[in-house]
C-alpha cells in the first residue's frame, strides 16, 4: 500500500507541478524627442499633455547636462555625462560607444528596436545605427525631407507627420505577433530652426512679452563672448512663435501614436517619455541658439507616463537627460552592463546639483569658448570659462535665490563685498568635471 501511495504521489507531482510565479511583463518603451524645445512650450501640444501629463508625471525642473544637440542626445541614450561618453561636439558622434547605450542594453535583453527621425546631426542616415533592428532616419528639415527607411531612400512631404506614421508602422509590425517588447526612438526635427510650419498652423499667433532676461539692459557683468551677441526680444518672440507653430504638428503626430497604441491595447504596457535635447534662447541676455550656461538653453520639457507604475502629478526633483537610460532600464528590470552617471527616476532620491559642460565646437560657432558650471537649484550657479589650454579666463556666480534670471554676476558687479570664495567652488567643479557613476552630481 505504501509503495502504491508513493507511486500515486509521484505521478501527481509530474502532471501537476506547482505554478511558478510569473515575472512582471516588461513594458514597451517609446522615447519621443523634440529638437530645441525649452521648458514651457508644451502648452502648444494639448493632446500630448492630455495623454502624458494627465496620466503621468511632469518634471518641471528637468535639465540637460550639455546644451548642444549631439552631446545631449548621447547623454540621453547612454545615461552618461559628455566627459564620459566623449561626444563633446556635433561632429564627434564617431566617439560614441554603442555598446554602452540604451539601445544595446534593450536589444541584448530581447527587445525589438527601431530608430525614427533625427538621431544625431552628423549620422550617415544610410547606415543602420548599431543595435537598432529598423531605422527610418533623416538629417533634418520639414518639407520634402530626405529619409532613409531600412536602407531605402524616400521623401517625406512633411517630416513630423512622416515620423508619426513611421512609428505606427513599426509599432504595427512588432504587435502582429506581440512576441517581444519593443523600444522605439522617435526624434522630431521640430521645433528646430528654420521652422516651417504646416500651412494649417502657419498663421497661428503666439504673442509674447518677454521676461526680465530679454530686457537686460546692462550686460557689462557678462563674459566678453556673451556681449558680442545682440539678439532682441522681438527676434526672440518671432523665433518662439515659429517653434510653437511647428509643435502643433508634433502634437498631431503624438496623438496618432496614442491612438495606435490604444487600438493595439498597449497603452497601459508602454513607458512613454517626451523630452527635448536642449532648450533655446529667445533673446535672453542678448543671446540666440543655445550652447551657453544660462537656464533657457538647459531647461527642457520632460513627461513620463506608464499607467500603474508612474504616478500622476508634478515631480519637483532636479531631473536630467542623464536619467533617461537608467530609468528605462529599471522599468525593464535590467541592470546596466556599464557604469551610468544618471539616476533612476522611478526610485526615490534626489540630486542636489547638476554639472553642465560645453566644449568649443566650430559647428556651433568657434567664438563660444569651453565652459563648465555647477547648478544648485534655488541657491547658486558657478561657471568657469576656459581657453583652449584649459586655463580659466572668466567666472560667473549668480545668487539664484535672489536672481533666478541670472542678471547680476556677483563676481563682476563692481562690489567685492558680495563675492563668494571661488576656491572651494572651483575645486568642487574640477571634481565634477571628472566624475563617474555615483560620484557624479
Amino acid at each position: 500500500m505504501r509503495a502504491l501511495l508513493a507511486t500515486i504521489l509521484m505521478a501527481a507531482t509530474l502532471v501537476a507541478p506547482v505554478p511558478a510565479v510569473a515575472a512582471p511583463a516588461r513594458p514597451n518603451v517609446l522615447l519621443l524627442l523634440m529638437d530645441d524645445a525649452r521648458t514651457g512650450q508644451t502648452f502648444a501640444m494639448p493632446r500630448a499633455l492630455a495623454w502624458l501629463r494627465d496620466h503621468g508625471t511632469t518634471y518641471p525642473n528637468a535639465m540637460v547636462s550639455t546644451p548642444s544637440c549631439c552631446p545631449s542626445r548621447a547623454s540621453i541614450l547612454s545615461g552618461r555625462y559628455a566627459h564620459n561618453h566623449r561626444v563633446t561636439q556635433q561632429a564627434a558622434v564617431g566617439r560614441f560607444d554603442h555598446t554602452r547605450s540604451l539601445q544595446h542594453e534593450l536589444h541584448t535583453a530581447g527587445y525589438r528596436t527601431a530608430a525614427v527621425g533625427k538621431l544625431f546631426n552628423t549620422w550617415d542616415i544610410t547606415q543602420r545605427p548599431p543595435y537598432f533592428d529598423q531605422w527610418a532616419l533623416t538629417g533634418g528639415g520639414y518639407v520634402d525631407a530626405d529619409f532613409v527607411v531600412d536602407g531605402q531612400a524616400t521623401k517625406a512631404a512633411y517630416s513630423t507627420t512622416f515620423i508619426g506614421g513611421q512609428v505606427n508602422r513599426y509599432l504595427d509590425r512588432y504587435e502582429r505577433d506581440d512576441a517581444k517588447p519593443w523600444f522605439i526612438y522617435a526624434g522630431f526635427t521640430a521645433p528646430h530652426a528654420p521652422q516651417v510650419p504646416e500651412p494649417r498652423y502657419a498663421n497661428l499667433s503666439y504673442p509674447w512679452e518677454g521676461n526680465p532676461a530679454t530686457r537686460e539692459a546692462d550686460r557689462s557683468d557678462k563674459p566678453a563672448y556673451v556681449r558680442r551677441f545682440n539678439r532682441t526680444q522681438e527676434q526672440g518672440a518671432e523665433e518662439r512663435q515659429g517653434q510653437l507653430r511647428t509643435l502643433r504638428s508634433v502634437d498631431d503626430a503624438v496623438e496618432s501614436i496614442r491612438r495606435q497604441l490604444e487600438a493595439r491595447g498597449e497603452l497601459d504596457n508602454t513607458l512613454v517619455i517626451l523630452m527635448s535635447d536642449n532648450g533655446k534662447f529667445w533673446g535672453e541676455h542678448g543671446l540666440q541658439e543655445k550652447f551657453m550656461p544660462y537656464l533657457q538653453a538647459e531647461r527642457v520639457p520632460l513627461l513620463i507616463s506608464w499607467p500603474g507604475h508612474v504616478g500622476k502629478g508634478s515631480d519637483p526633483r532636479l531631473a536630467a537627460n542623464l536619467d533617461i537610460t537608467p530609468t528605462v532600464l529599471a522599468a525593464a528590470g535590467l541592470t546596466p552592463s556599464y557604469q551610468v552617471d544618471g539616476r533612476n527616476l522611478l526610485a526615490p532620491g534626489d540630486r542636489s546639483a547638476l554639472l553642465t559642460e560645453y566644449w568649443r565646437d566650430p559647428a556651433n560657432g568657434a567664438g563660444i569658448p569651453p565652459w563648465a558650471s555647477t547648478y544648485v537649484p534655488d541657491r547658486y550657479r558657478y561657471t568657469e570659462i576656459y581657453d583652449d589650454t584649459g586655463a580659466v579666463t572668466d567666472r560667473e556666480y549668480y545668487d539664484l535665490a535672489r536672481d533666478p534670471w541670472q542678471l547680476t554676476n556677483l563676481l563682476r558687479d563692481g562690489s567685492a563685498d558680495n563675492d563668494p570664495a571661488t576656491g572651494p567652488l572651483s575645486a568642487a567643479l574640477a571634481r565634477q568635471r571628472t566624475c563617474t557613476g555615483r560620484t557624479c552630481p
